[in-house]
């Protein structure tokens, strides 16, 4: 038998009816909420994306450019870097890892993040709690795994224990790019012997010359201890060098063998005498006949402290030598190129050192013009000396170094002299 009520307009209401509509209401309720929790699906690993775009600080990646947040520290990947390692650098608990990427909305797959990409770090900072309310049970934790305490302690010491962490110092600046790097090419005392060369492609069928994500092979394979995984840098010699340079620096044997970066290769599958690989990273096209070498993982200066730039500081008897070619056979250069210096290892240079860029007057380079005025006043221009620009070092050999120039104030040309800082 149905139980009834009745309102005071004497409308029968069917109670029952009321159960059925509420439970349906809260049932609703309950799915909206786990619904909205429900976290974000991670995508899979998957190929290697294809769509890369270059930045607008010269990288390549999949993914865009950051905003930099306020109160957020940046962190500029290097090759070999994971999201996973980059969380336990600055939080201490790589698990924490889904938080970083939440609040970098601009990588599309955690699993592909790029050299030169900027990933945002939030300064996290774990308040101390109020002494007179303590909870009744702990706070629900949002991470899969938090980190264990380094140390059991009782309960009331914990109470009483600040556990603020400081704030971790910004990283510095890079003074180069990745590409700079990775692309700047040097001058080696050896010759080095190609031994494991790039033979042609999956697609040597139409075309002799290879890019981001191509499949070359290469001569040489597992009898030569080739691996599945293993990664290679791709160098190309160059010959003769010399007539792009000026006077001095055509004596060959000064500066060693000349070798361009041309890019990066991962092993795929390795048969007993050849290889199959994918082109990684590549700075140019890269040919047949361009052979590897082992990789090596190469350190990316810091910039200066921003200073203003003092163009009329006296010598201080430091270190000195000569630009005597630029990567692109260039005559003049500036800002972003890349030059050699004939000074190395042997005059105690290091990769991450400054040296400012200094020009004299000589006959070569004062105007038709102004040669009378200079014959006449000889000693007098022979005493002076520009600064007009400024370079880090990127790599050194024995004799020489190869460098980025990261300021100038007019155009640097062949010859120029340079100073360490």
């Amino acid at each position: 038998m149905s139980v009834i009520a009745t309102d005071y307009s004497g409308e029968i209401v069917n109670i029952r009816t009321y159960k059925n509509i509420l439970f349906a209401s809260v049932l609703i309720l309950f799915c909206s909420l786990t619904w909205a929790q429900k976290k974000v699906t991670v995508p899979v690993q998957g190929h290697p994306p294809k769509d890369l775009s270059q930045l607008p600080d010269g990288h390549w990646s999949a993914n865009t450019q950051t905003d930099h947040g306020e109160g957020s520290q940046v962190h500029v990947v290097k090759a070999g870097d994971t999201l996973w390692e980059i969380t336990k650098q600055y939080l201490k608990d790589p698990h924490l890892w889904p938080q970083i990427w939440e609040i970098n909305s601009n990588i599309k797959n955690p699993h592909w993040i790029y050299p030169g990409d900027q990933v945002l770090i939030k300064q996290m900072v774990v308040m101390k709690p109020a002494p007179e309310t303590a909870p009744t049970e702990p706070p629900v934790q949002e991470t899969p795994a938090p980190a264990a305490p380094a140390s059991a302690q009782p309960a009331s010491e914990v109470a009483n224990t600040t556990t603020e962490v400081p704030p971790t110092p910004l990283a510095p600046k890079p003074a180069a790019t990745f590409s700079d790097v990775y692309c700047a090419g040097f001058f080696s005392p050896d010759e080095i012997r190609p031994e494991k060369v790039i033979v042609g492609g999956e697609e040597s069928e139409s075309k002799s010359y290879f890019h981001d994500r191509d499949i070359i092979y290469i001569s040489q394979g597992a009898s030569a201890g080739v691996k599945p995984g293993d990664e290679y840098l791709v160098l190309r010699r160059m010959g003769g060098f010399g007539k792009y340079g000026p006077s001095f620096a055509k004596a060959k044997s000064r500066y060693g063998h000349y070798y361009q970066d041309i890019g990066r290769v991962k092993i795929l599958l390795a048969h007993e005498n050849s290889a199959t690989a994918e082109v990684v990273f590549a700075c140019e096209e890269i040919n047949i006949h361009d052979f590897l070498v082992p990789n090596e993982q190469r350190t990316i200066p810091s910039a200066h402290p921003d200073r203003p730039f003092d163009r009329f500081t006296s010598p201080n008897n430091k270190t000195v030598g000569r630009i005597f070619m630029t990567k692109d056979y260039r005559r003049v250069g500036g800002a972003g190129h890349i030059v050699y210096v004939d000074v190395g290892k042997q005059q105690d240079v290091h990769v991450g050192d400054y040296f400012r860029v200094t020009r004299n007057f000589d006959s070569s380079n004062i105007s038709l013009f102004n040669r009378g005025t200079y014959r006449r006043n000889r000693s007098t221009f022979d005493s002076m000396r520009k600064i007009i620009g400024e370079v880090v070092i990127l790599r050194t050999e024995a004799r020489t170094s190869t460098a980025l120039v990261t300021l100038s104030t007019q155009d640097i040309a062949l010859g120029d002299g340079v100073e360490l800082e």
